[in-house]
């Protein structure tokens, strides 16, 4: 298999555990694909180093070689989705949080591993609650794994740090849309070189969508609601965001938001880091984001920590349905939840090399080395990797327990009264591709405030009505009252 790796500017048999015989030439063992998204920057030489590492370790205790495939967040969808019309991947990761689960699933792009997870080992199955199984799930039968993590999340500004300081702004204070605005404009005065909001990632101005909606309801991509209600709307037509839109259009208008936002191909936090912008809007939990990203500072909250259908399990790991070695598959998909020290690896990098344990028995950076320069990004940015909670705790981590921490977070997260609803789309392809294409038309740059929602809505309206979206509505709204009446 040719080795492709794609890096960003920032940027048994059915029993997992099973041992292979101790014995096995590196001919005779399985090399699986493992397709991971980043978040930082990975350099070939680092990934190479690191995926020779876990290959000595994972072909001497189970006899299987571990292809490594980093691709770039913003590319990975499409990447994917063409990768397994082959035998090109094995075990992907997958993300979920505009209904991508039913889509997979109803193209015949996933495994269907119930029989596998019924069969694995007790440590594996212990490792998800029900509702972790049921994001999972459709139908009654389960299609991946999903990142044990916290779910849900609260909405936030990432600030630059330089300008925050000489500023004297109080960012704690800030946590309403109206006292970030009032910041946004001082700080626009003083910068006026500078974009004073950029988008969180390319054209995208936010991902903490519980601030501006309820969305994926059904394990849809059309159906939406204001937060706390189940009345469903299309996007287009929530109060929500028709406020978050007004703000951002204003913003724009006034030379806040940069005015090429729709072609933006950066990282809004890696901008925010470097200074070339004050602020954008993120998505946080339990873990600092100015640990994250070096020179920012973050406001207070403008979300409480809410959870939407497809946030518990927004991101999953999955086998291709066209995988040739789906059993051998399914043990590395279970590896990467019950086996910290290739999880470490797969995540950390190596020890003494990307990272070190210290005095304390936290991990951290080696001497000198920041998120910056270390060549294996990993460490610094976890989020997409399945299950940091068994990885060694870092030292900037606020918590002493991981599985403790999360088990509180997700305990005290208000869920979306539409979780564990699915509404079966598989009748509805042409329908659900053509509202996709509307709302991809138009979302970006409402929500950018390069277009107005008030100048357009009449035209979004028509066209929804064309394609036939309030009849579907309907019958959706039909099928979740009698979901919640049960």
């Amino acid at each position: 298999m040719k080795k492709k790796f794609f890096a960003g500017a920032l940027t048994a048999a059915m029993m997992a555990g099973m041992m292979a015989p101790a014995a096995v030439s590196a001919d005779d063992m399985t090399t699986l694909s493992l397709w991971i998204p980043t978040l930082a920057t990975y350099t070939d030489d680092a990934v190479a180093e690191v995926e020779g590492k876990i290959n000595e370790y994972m072909g001497e205790k189970y006899g299987l070689q571990v292809d490594l495939e980093y691709v770039e967040i913003g590319n990975f969808e499409q990447a994917i989705n063409l990768a397994m019309t082959t035998d090109e991947v094995d075990v992907t990761c997958y993300f979920t949080g505009d209904g991508q689960l039913s889509t997979y699933v109803n193209n015949g792009q996933l495994l269907d591993i119930t029989d596998y997870f019924e069969n694995a080992s007790d440590d594996l199955k212990n490792t998800f609650t029900d509702a972790e199984i049921t994001a999972s799930s459709m139908n009654g039968r389960m299609y991946g794994l999903v990142r044990k993590y916290q779910y849900g999340g609260h909405a936030v500004a990432v600030m630059n740090k330089d300008i925050v300081e000489e500023m004297g702004i109080d960012a704690a204070s800030i946590t309403t849309m109206d006292q970030l605005e009032e910041v946004l404009y001082q700080v626009h005065e003083k910068y006026p070189d500078i974009y004073t909001m950029v988008p969180q990632s390319t054209s995208e101005m936010t991902w903490a969508w519980t601030q501006v909606c309820d969305k994926g309801i059904g394990l849809t991509n059309y159906a939406y609601a204001d937060w706390g209600t189940t009345e469903l709307k299309s996007l287009f037509e929530c109060e929500g965001f028709a406020d978050f839109c007004a703000y951002t259009n204003k913003w724009y208008n006034d030379g806040l938001i940069m005015s090429d936002a729709l072609s933006n191909t950066m990282e809004g936090s890696s901008m925010v880091t470097a200074g070339s912008a004050f602020c954008c809007l993120h998505n946080g939990d339990v873990d600092p984001l100015d640990q994250i990203y070096p020179n920012t500072v973050e406001s207070g909250l403008l979300a409480p920590a809410r959870a939407i259908s497809t946030d518990i399990g927004n991101l999953q790991y999955g086998i291709s349905a066209n995988s040739a070695h789906p059993d051998e598959a399914f043990t590395l998909l279970g590896l990467m939840y019950t086996d910290p020290e290739f999880a470490t690896l797969l995540a950390y990098g190596i020890e003494g090399e990307h990272y070190v344990i210290n005095d304390n028995g936290r991990a951290e950076y080696p001497e000198g080395m920041t998120a910056e320069n270390e060549p294996y990004g990993g460490f610094a940015a976890t989020a997409t990797y399945a299950d940091f909670l068994i990885l060694p705790v870092k030292e900037t981590a606020l918590y002493e327990d991981a599985k403790a921490t999360v088990d509180e977070w997700d305990a005290n997260v208000e869920v979306t009264p539409t979780f564990g609803f699915f509404y079966d789309t598989s009748e509805l392809a042409d329908f659900v591709t053509a509202y996709s294409n509307l709302e991809d038309k138009y979302e970006d740059a409402l929500m950018t405030g390069s277009v107005t929602l008030d100048d357009v809505l009449p035209q979004i309206k028509s066209e929804l009505e064309s394609i036939g979206f309030y009849d579907v509505l309907a019958d959706t709204q039909a099928a979740l009252d009698e979901y919640l009446a049960n």
